[in-house]
């Protein structure tokens, strides 16, 4: 040895047999007494000091019993968290533990433990640690359904217990005063500032120790490692542009890597003027279990100081630092902000999980998503000029990290997520060079989950097999929910299985959990289709708010202004309870928990995944739309009953004006209307449009709200209602696929309307309202000069309509009606416009780029001087057109029909004419070849 002292723990007089000895005050005689009264959860309680229950046991406050009061006490410790936080899966209350207390002794007394700096640097490896959790999955066997259940608990036990020594070391330093004395060690002689350190490392390693939703395993036990691409700037060479056709001189490869790995090397190349990485993903692709995954490495490693940020967690004023050590102040782990110019760490990566659900006061989400970026590189700029001291990892959903890819030009440093799976077919577009996709982390996922449950899974199951599946299947998040699902075996996955099935099935799998496995059951007291309610208004209250939390008050509000308050009345009585009692109580049968921070005096609840929120509230925006179309049919009925289209808006506002409707919410929302009957959606589709011409003619009735907002919010909320109502419109005509027959004011209303829901914009993000303008009727509309980048136009109506000088870039115009339409000048680039009407219509000087047209009628339409480049024309119809002087440069017009169509002065360069009719033009009967040549 290398002269550091050992201590030995003394080889136990079967302390757990003795009766235990305390003083009056205490509520026991022996730990058998102790167990019988239920008090395992609470054995720190036993005394407040140690040296007190070391005298109550009839031992000697000596350096080798201290140590061993110090493991016995953190193994306690860990095994209570594991049992609390696994509550849900006990059958009932743990109350045999004299059996438990008796094997823990006999592991502790079969051998000499020494207990020296290697102790302190990994004590998970102590053989008692292993011996207890051998001990401790025999007992609790008796408690939980299943065997694998018990395993996989105790599997948990050696991460729980490292974090429960450092935390009884920082919470107790009194009671082991003497081993401060007695061992040099890094643990035993480390300052406030390095123990902080080192109990939030261990904290970090047992986040991914803790159970999954309500699962006896963790996400360690079945995670699968993720893999990524970021896009590579590559320089097209003359000739392959030329043969290619290729007009920019730029394109990206997409290059795929293990995300791991490309961030170990970042860490560890720490270059101060690449310090920032972002990682992009959909909802459930895994972007936070990989931020725990990799924090908990780090944090094992212990090479490199790492502070985790859950973003809803985080208030961002106007500083950084400010912010990051207020956070660390509500923490609680580190004393010092390592962020300090002065006292902060000299090496330090910081992961912020969750960029779109960052809350700035005042700000909507995007624009704060923004100035937090910014105020990140500045501070990384500023911290970083003499040496690389602070790295960070921000990861966020795909719509908020591209409205911030401007700010990050480099290579690597975003980085999109990839699904488990990615078809055959798809992988061609990506550069594979380690053939990383050609592996189905399907099959992996599977195979992990089925040893966590005791099941036999080889891989996906044959039924989840299937082509409408993929999307579901393929992403982390969905692919344990459909794992719930198959569990249940209630749900038929066909076809047509829907995502929003399989969220309804986890609602009933919720409901119907049975009595809790205590004899009773959670949601006692209430139907099912009231506990669904509630959830809803709980979902709708998160929506309102900043999108993830709320509070009690705000659910009891909720709740009372629709009509549910007695229903939490009857269900607090059923369990004579206070109200914020059972609402706590709904709130942990459904992915809930709480969430840490603090709202109007009141503690915070969060869902356990924001998806989980967004389904819930598409179900309550849809039942909204339904009540409202019910209450306008009454009036129609009686002008007693129901109510008009003003108190409709009014309702409208009161559900959807307080946030802004998302691109993922749409998607939950399009998702439930299409499992509702195909008639009640077409009625609703005519009552939203009915709605939409009352409001363009009299406006959103604001002043009616009560209470009323101050002018300013009036008009966000209004906006917002209005956005909703233009997009859950669009989901109905999107299943009805029928026109949506609005009846405009004026020729220009539309385009009035559209510009105020859009706004302005600096950059070309995408906005919900322009993504839901397809099967409008827009006939004879009049939006010249408007900016509709991006906008979803398929099926749209728009003969007649003018669109002079608009920029159509990467519109969607497929099959939509453009007969004698007004295009005149305007920029139509990575436009779809497959089998489109344009019969008729005028484009005179229009700019076409990087266009479809396949199969679109064109006929009698007028393109002269129209420039064409990369254009597909196969099989457009355009007899008649007139495409005098225009310009069509690398051009397919394959199968086309030209018949009499005006080419004269046309320009062809790099032309498919192949099988194309030129009958009747100037073209007819002579060698195709030679006219396209370049």
């Amino acid at each position: 040895m290398s002269g550091e002292p050992d201590i030995q723990v003394e080889k136990r007089v079967s302390v757990l047999q003795k009766d235990i000895k305390v003083n009056p005050k205490s509520l026991f005689i022996s730990l058998g007494n102790a167990a019988i009264n239920g008090a395992f959860l609470k054995w720190d309680d036993l005394a407040k000091s140690g040296v007190e229950v070391l005298e109550s046991l009839g031992l000697e406050a000596k350096p080798g019993e201290v140590a061993g009061w110090l493991i016995v006490r953190s193994l306690i410790q860990a095994m209570e968290n594991l049992l609390e936080e696994n509550r849900e899966l006990l059958l009932k209350k743990p109350d045999n533990l004299k059996a438990l207390y008796k094997q823990l002794d006999s592991s502790l007394a079969s051998s000499e433990l020494v207990i020296n700096q290697k102790f302190f640097q990994r004590p998970q490896q102590l053989p008692i640690v292993q011996e207890t959790k051998t001990a401790f999955v025999q007992w609790l066997e008796e408690f939980v359904e299943k065997k694998v259940e018990a395993q996989k608990i105790s599997d948990r036990l050696p991460a729980y217990f490292v974090f429960a020594l450092n935390d009884q070391w920082v919470k107790h330093s009194q009671d082991y005063v003497v081993l401060k004395e007695v061992l040099d060690t890094p643990f035993t002689q480390a300052t406030k500032r390095e123990q902080g350190w080192l109990r939030y490392r261990a904290w970090l390693q047992k986040r991914v120790e803790e159970p999954m939703f309500l699962e006896a395993f963790s996400l360690k036990q079945v995670y699968v490692p993720l893999r990524a691409y970021y896009e590579w700037e590559v320089k097209v060479p003359p000739e392959e542009k030329l043969e290619q056709g290729i007009i920019e001189e730029k394109k990206n490869e997409q290059v795929v890597i293990d995300l791991n790995t490309e961030l170990e090397t970042w860490l560890q190349q720490a270059k101060s003027d690449d310090a920032i990485r972002l990682i992009s993903g959909g909802p459930g692709s895994g972007k936070s279990s990989f931020a725990k995954i990799f924090a908990a490495q780090q944090a094992k490693k212990g090479q490199i100081p790492v502070l985790f940020i859950p973003l809803h967690l985080f208030k961002l004023s106007d500083d950084l630092v400010k912010a990051v050590g207020e956070f660390v102040q509500i923490e609680g782990f580190l004393p010092h902000n390592p962020l300090d110019r002065g006292d902060g760490e000299s090496r330090l990566l910081i992961i912020f999980d969750g960029l779109d659900e960052l809350s700035m006061q005042g700000k909507i989400a995007a624009e704060a998503a923004r100035e937090f970026v910014e105020e990140v590189r500045l501070k990384v700029n500023q911290l970083n000029q003499r040496q690389t001291r602070f790295q960070v990892l921000i990861t966020g959903r795909e719509v908020v990290v591209q409205a911030n890819r401007s700010k990050f030009r480099k290579p690597h440093q975003l980085l999109y997520l990839l699904p488990y799976f990615v078809k055959e077919d798809e992988r061609q577009k990506y550069v594979d060079k380690q053939k990383l996709l050609e592996q189905d982390q399907r099959q992996l996922w599977w195979q992990s989950y089925g040893k966590a449950k005791g099941k036999e899974y080889s891989g996906l199951p044959p039924e989840l097999d299937r082509q409408n599946l993929l999307e579901i299947t393929t992403q982390p998040l969905l692919n344990y929910l459909v794992a719930l699902s198959i569990e249940r075996d209630k749900l038929q996955f066909s076809e047509d299985t829907n995502l929003n099935q399989i969220y309804e099935d986890l609602l009933e799998a919720v409901y119907e959990r049975g009595y809790e496995k205590h004899g009773y059951r959670v949601t006692e007291g209430i139907e099912k289709y009231e506990f669904i309610g509630i959830l809803e208004e709980i979902a709708l209250a998160c929506w309102h708010g900043d999108g993830r939390t709320t509070t009690i008050g705000e659910i009891e509000s909720h709740c009372d202004n629709s009509g549910l308050g007695g229903i939490l009345q009857r269900f607090q009585e059923s369990f004579n309870e206070d109200s914020k009692n059972s609402i706590i109580r709904l709130l942990t049968a459904f992915y809930f928990r709480e969430s840490g921070g603090i709202r109007a005096r009141e503690k915070t609840f969060e869902f356990t995944h924001k998806s989980f929120g967004e389904y819930l509230t598409a179900k309550r925006i849809v039942l909204g739309l339904k009540l409202i179309h019910e209450e306008l049919e009454e009036r129609q009925k009686n002008f007693r009953k129901g109510c008009d289209e003003s108190q409709a808006l009014v309702n409208w506002a009161t559900l959807c004006g307080a946030s802004a409707m998302d691109e993922y919410l749409f998607r939950f929302i399009c998702d439930e209307i299409r499992l509702q009957n195909p008639s009640d959606v077409g009625n609703w589709q005519q009552t939203l449009c009915r709605l939409i011409e009352f409001m363009l003619n009299h406006g959103m009735p604001m002043e009616r709200l009560i209470p009323r907002p101050n002018f300013d919010e009036e008009m966000r909320q209004a906006r917002n209602a209005e956005e909703a109502l233009l997009a859950v419109l669009n989901a109905c005509a999107r299943v009805t696929k029928e026109i949506s027959e609005i009846q405009w004011p004026s020729l220009e209303v539309f385009s009035a309307w559209i510009a105020r829901l859009k706004g302005e914009r600096t950059r070309y993000e995408k906005v919900l309202a322009l993504e839901c303008l397809s099967f409008l009727n827009l006939k004879k509309c009049v939006f010249s000069c408007q900016d509709i980048f991006g906008a979803n136009l398929y099926g749209a109506n728009l003969q007649e309509a003018n669109i002079s000088r608009v920029n159509l870039r990467e519109v969607n115009l497929q099959e939509a009606n453009l007969s004698r339409v007004n295009l005149r000048r305007a920029i139509i680039q990575e436009v779809n416009l497959d089998g489109a009407i344009i019969q008729e219509a005028e484009l005179g000087r229009a700019v076409l780029k990087e266009v479809s047209l396949k199969r679109a009628n064109l006929s009698r339409a007028n393109f002269s001087r129209t420039m064409f480049q990369e254009v597909n024309l196969h099989g457009t119809d355009l007899s008649s057109a007139i495409l005098s002087n225009a310009i069509l440069q690398n051009v397919s017009l394959d199968e086309a029909n030209l018949d009499k169509a005006n080419l004269s002065n046309a320009i062809l360069q790099d032309v498919n004419l192949d099988k194309a009719n030129l009958k009747g033009t100037l073209l007819e009967g002579k060698d195709r070849i030679s006219l396209t040549e370049s």
